[in-house]
């Protein structure tokens, strides 16, 4: 091989390795592959996106649950051309028959990608739940095990409280109610999520247009009566539903009341009998929640659905319906019961007390905080120096002198445990220092 030759060989070579030493091109981020998500009641909703040109430089999981405005934003991080994400619902409790809404977001550089969205149901598929289905009217009632015969009567009684809705409210429903049956406690406790109250024996979630009944949550009666009132909740829901603020609780939970047989007779009885001794509640103190206690809560149903009774006594039917209405453009509570009654809500409130002997109830004043009674030391006067604190010898904590000199003798014990220790440690040392020198 001549010079020239090998020159460019060596050329060639260096190049080469030149080459193989530069790091390989990364992958850029081009878009979104298949998206999929995966439920497993009681435990995680996991979300999958594949990048198959690499991840980009942010990445993001939207999830929306049900019909609801609000979006759940996830930062997450990718691991090579795939993503992931897990919701843990046995912490974040999901209630089922949500609808759970996903889509990705990427930031790449000054570019934004959406992926599709996509949903997926969240449903109680726990083991042992062998759901059956039947429609129903304007309901799919759901059941397992032996309840069939009660489901099917429950799909009934819920399009005869639908129907007495509808009509009393002046709306129909905005879409078909799904009913699921509960045989055991812990399942329909575990459907409900952690913040049921141990009381309860039917639930509805109107949002999910979706209401739960446990079959041994109570007698037949109440059971029959129960899905009418929880059918009653979704009409509601739905002449009611604006994007301001939910209507008072108070007339949400009275007018399911008064549903159930059409009269308010059971709960006049309650209201006259607490008039007549512990008090009534004015209506503010119950339109966003009801007390917890059971003199509360009852109390609380039954002034909302007496006053119910009394205004379709007074004004007819269709003062409802006109309060629905109005609730529907966005009026507040005040005004919705004047655009169905004429009267300010104030006037109401007043005439529903009168009716029962009783003074509109009036806030409680805060109880003034007295001067405090207990001795304080003496402080010194502005400029002037603290008092010295007394030596520990003189008076101990509790002010007895003897006390002191106990404290006394023990600290000299101590110290003389402390110096004789540290006078055997240093002559030791010395010892070993002569030893080696000696050595």
């Amino acid at each position: 091989m001549g010079r020239l030759s090998r020159w460019v060989a060596v050329v060639a070579l260096a190049a080469g390795a030149s080459l193989a030493a530069m790091p390989a091109p990364t992958a850029a981020f081009s878009g979104f592959g298949p998206t999929s998500a995966d439920a497993v009641y009681g435990g995680d909703l996991t979300f999958t996106v594949e990048l198959p040109g690499g991840p980009p430089e942010r990445l993001e999981l939207l999830l929306r649950f049900g019909d609801a405005e609000e979006t759940f934003v996830a930062s997450v991080a990718a691991d090579g051309e795939r993503a992931s994400f897990a919701w843990d619902t046995a912490q974040q409790h999901v209630t089922p028959n949500t609808e759970v809404h996903y889509r990705w977001r990427a930031y790449d550089g000054a570019e934004v990608a959406l992926s599709p969205e996509r949903s997926i149901l969240h449903d109680d598929d726990r083991p042992g739940l062998d759901w059956h289905s039947e429609r129903i009217g304007d309901a799919t009632v759901h059941w397992y095990g032996g309840a069939e015969a009660q489901a099917r009567r429950f799909g009934d009684l819920s399009a005869q409280g639908a129907q007495r809705a509808e009509d009393l409210l002046g709306h129909q429903l905005a879409g078909p109610i799904d009913i699921f049956v509960y045989d055991a406690q812990d399942e329909f406790f575990g459907a409900l999520g952690p913040g049921a109250r141990e009381w309860t024996g039917a639930a509805t979630f109107p949002a999910l247009r979706t209401i739960f009944m446990w079959l041994r949550g109570g007698p037949a009666d109440y059971l029959d009566t129960a899905i009418v009132h929880e059918a009653t909740h979704v009409v509601f829901h739905d002449a009611t539903d604006n994007p301001f603020h939910a209507p008072a609780a108070w007339l949400n939970e009275g007018v399911a009341t008064w549903s159930e047989a059409e009269s308010a007779a059971a709960e006049r009885a309650t209201v006259e009998f607490e008039a007549s001794g512990g008090g009534l509640f004015a209506f503010d103190a119950i339109t966003d929640q009801f007390p917890i206690g059971s003199r509360g809560s009852s109390l609380s149903y039954a002034q909302g659905a007496t006053m119910v009774e009394m205004i379709i006594d007074a004004h007819g039917r269709d003062a409802m319906a006109a309060m629905a209405a109005a609730y529907r453009d966005g009026a507040s509570d005040a005004e919705a019961l004047e655009e169905g009654t004429g009267q300010p809500a104030d006037e109401l409130y007043a005439d529903f007390y009168a009716a029962f002997g009783v003074d509109p109830p009036q806030p409680v004043e805060p109880a003034l905080i007295l001067p405090s009674d207990v001795d304080k030391p003496g402080q010194p006067a502005p400029g002037e120096e603290e008092p010295a604190s007394p030596a520990p010898s003189a008076v101990a904590a509790d002010g007895d002198p003897a006390a002191g000199d106990v404290q006394l003798l023990i600290l000299g014990i101590v110290a003389v445990l402390v110096i004789g220790t540290v006078a055997g440690l240093w002559y030791a040392a010395r010892r070993n220092r002569a030893r080696v020198i000696d050595a």
